[in-house]
């Protein structure tokens, strides 16, 4: 199994990760994440690194990051790791300590993560610090435990007959959806789906329909916009999929990816129609 580590970013340093968190570099970041055929890249100062804890990461572990105080939103299985002393200077121009910024993980993906804050630093194996930022080691025992739990129980059919289901009379709320809005975007990639470019057919009153669902990236219950920036048209598979979490929307907008952070597809939007930053970042925040 991969070894699991977590990062605690200052502060001071809060606006690069959020550029990070969404993937924004300058030109000569995205020439070396080119080079390493990576997407993300987070940095250390050289008087941050343990390095016996450095010595221990490798390719396929997995990171969770944050700053201090605030649960671990996002997690990286990493791609590379690096040691230059050329790369603070690219990668970080406007820091007065660029050049001590010299060791560098690389990740092809990030996904969302809903680790506590104090679950993961209460597990870590350092006796110290505890919220000092850099690169802490995660006991074993912590994931090793959790995914135990994770594991799903055998479905027991029972076979006793239970007759036909009761009725009781409830209360449901819903949302005032604005379905114009809806149907346009439907019209606009022709009830297909952006992900597979599938289309639903069906028959009804002798005459041939497609059929099409939109899916919301900031969902309506928290409070997000019904609006075309905050939707794509889905077929019903990939709708359950993104509701369920089996599938998600990378931080880019239009990765698709697992639950292993892997990416298996990508959405493909019309020249006029695109994800709004502020819904691409929600999932970062929430």
């Amino acid at each position: 199994m991969p070894n699991q580590f977590f990062i605690i970013v200052e502060k001071n340093d809060s606006e690069e990760f959020r550029k990070f968190k969404i993937g924004r570099f300058n030109n000569k970041t995205n020439k070396i994440l080119k080079k390493y055929d990576s997407n993300y890249v987070w940095g250390f100062h050289k008087a941050k690194i343990n390095n016996s804890i450095w010595k221990k990461i490798k390719k396929t572990d997995k990171i969770f990051l944050t700053i201090p105080k605030e649960n671990f939103k996002i997690s990286g299985i990493v791609s590379k790791k690096v040691t230059n002393s050329n790369f603070g200077e690219l990668i970080y121009p406007g820091d007065l300590s660029s050049k001590e910024i010299n060791h560098f993980i690389f990740f092809d993906e990030l996904k969302p993560s809903s680790e506590p804050y104090h679950g993961l630093i209460n597990n870590s194996t350092s006796k110290t610090i505890l919220e000092i930022s850099g690169i802490h080691e995660i006991k074993k025992q912590y994931y090793v435990e959790k995914k135990k739990k994770e594991k799903p129980k055998k479905f027991v059919q029972s076979k006793k007959t239970r007759g036909a289901a009761k009725r009781s009379k409830s209360e449901v709320w819903r949302f005032n959806r604005d379905t114009k809005t809806v149907q346009k975007l439907k019209e606009l990639y022709g009830n297909k789906c952006q992900i597979c470019d599938f289309i639903l057919e069906y028959e009804k009153d002798g005459r041939t329909k497609l059929y099409s669902e939109v899916h919301h990236y900031w969902s309506l219950e928290e409070g997000g916009d019904d609006d075309p920036e905050n939707m794509i048209v889905v077929c019903p598979n990939h709708h359950a999929e993104l509701d369920y979490n089996v599938i998600a929307i990378s931080n880019d907008g239009t990765t698709i990816i697992n639950k292993q952070g892997k990416k298996i597809g990508e959405i493909k939007f019309h020249r006029s129609h695109r994800l709004d930053i502020k819904n691409i970042e929600h999932q970062l925040e929430g």
